[in-house]
């Protein structure tokens, strides 16, 4: 019986160096450390070896990385008889044709897609990008509709829908649309918060309180409770508001919507020191905000600080010199000093501006009236009721 032959070498253990799969962890690697053109390198060498099975894998970490010219080069010159093949052959090719603005070209492969296979549902996402690029939204919402048929759980799917829907101002189409990717995922803030701006813009309070209520507990931002704070205040829920005014504060002291909108609720409730601390503190983040600085005014002449006052009206109008609101404000303003002459060329100004503006008129009227000069206020008067 032969004897197996004796050695006195070791056996060596297969090295992975030159594997597909060593190529293919060089390159994801090198693209996580940002060597981006490398990683292109390595995923090029990788498509030239010969394999069984298209590397539509490869294909699509060169599209991520936008080697869209290389990704093409391979798929246009690739050959395949199985159906999933070819469909998924026309969807990269689509992808790179749209990335580099080939917009026909790219809906021409994607519908040669779909007609291999109809029920994927990324074929239908990316023919409605094709048409949002040719600009027909309606048809890019058909796609999607589609694509939602096939894929009836993809809440992001949905939430694109409402996203098109409300930008195009059809916003109880995009309130279903995100109604539904709250059913889906019930715990993402962000449905919550888009489903209650539909809801404002519809001017349905009570419904946009409880929507932002939900998205502030699933993780809101303090931006998110300054938002709830603006709908409870509007919906007349004062304290409400206040509350969360307060919270975004605490959190964002330098909040400036927060810190503009809580002085008008305070200086509405007749609280005009806190308010002009708030806004105080808001003219410090902005100081060249014509509307912060008619507040401010506004705020001092409820003080009786109508000299002050009239220096931040001043301030506003060299900022925004035809602003109907500040050039009526100011007037107001001088007239309680007895400036009635500046009080009327500045509402004559506001006047060739708005012709319209019933309060200017009657405002007129009143300055005319306190100069005795009867004839003239009458007239004002009379056109003041005309616009009212």
């Amino acid at each position: 019986m032969d004897l197996p032959m004796a050695s006195n070498s070791k056996q060596k253990r297969p090295t992975l160096k030159n594997s597909y799969l060593w190529s293919f962890m060089q390159a994801r690697w090198n693209r996580r450390f940002g060597k981006t053109d490398e990683a292109i390198q390595n995923w090029v060498d990788l498509l030239n070896r010969e394999s069984s099975r298209p590397r539509f894998k490869e294909v699509g970490y060169l599209i991520e990385v936008q080697a869209l010219q290389e990704a093409r080069g391979y798929l246009e010159q690739l050959e395949s008889d199985s159906d999933e093949d070819i469909a998924e052959k026309n969807y990269l090719l689509s992808k790179c044709y749209l990335g580099q603005a080939l917009i026909p070209q790219a809906k021409e492969k994607i519908d040669q897609a779909i007609l291999k296979k109809p029920q994927n549902a990324k074929y239908w996402d990316l023919l409605a990008d094709c048409y949002l690029e040719l600009g027909d939204w309606r048809e890019a919402i058909k796609a999607l509709d589609n694509s939602m048929r096939a894929a009836p759980q993809n809440a992001e799917t949905n939430y694109r829908l409402g996203m098109i829907y409300s930008f195009h101002e059809e916003y109880h189409e995009a309130l279903r649309c995100f109604q539904g990717c709250c059913q889906l995922r019930p715990r993402e803030f962000l449905y919550w918060e888009m489903k209650a701006e539909m809801h404002l813009l519809l001017e349905q309070l009570k419904d946009a309180c409880n929507s932002y209520e939900r998205a502030l507990r699933y993780g809101g931002t303090p931006d998110l409770a300054a938002r709830l704070a603006y709908c409870y205040v509007q919906n007349g829920e004062i304290k409400k508001g206040i509350q969360y005014y307060k919270y975004t504060l605490k959190y964002e002291p330098d909040h400036y919507d927060s810190l503009s909108n809580l002085a008008a609720v305070y200086q509405n409730l007749g609280r005009s020191q806190e308010a002009l601390t708030l806004l105080e503190r808001a003219k410090n983040i902005y100081p060249k905000d014509p509307i912060l600085l008619n507040n401010l005014a506004f705020t001092l002449v409820h003080q009786g600080r109508t000299r002050k006052a009239s220096e931040y009206y001043r301030e506003a109008l060299e900022l925004t010199p035809d602003h109907p609101l500040i050039l009526y404000n100011l007037s107001v303003c001088l007239t309680r000093k007895g400036n009635w002459q500046e009080g009327i060329d500045l509402i004559n100004q506001l006047l060739k501006i708005d012709p319209n503006h019933s309060a200017g008129w009657a405002l007129l009227g009143n300055i005319y009236d306190q100069i005795d000069q009867s004839e003239v206020a009458i007239d004002c008067f009379n056109k003041a009721l005309k616009l009212a």
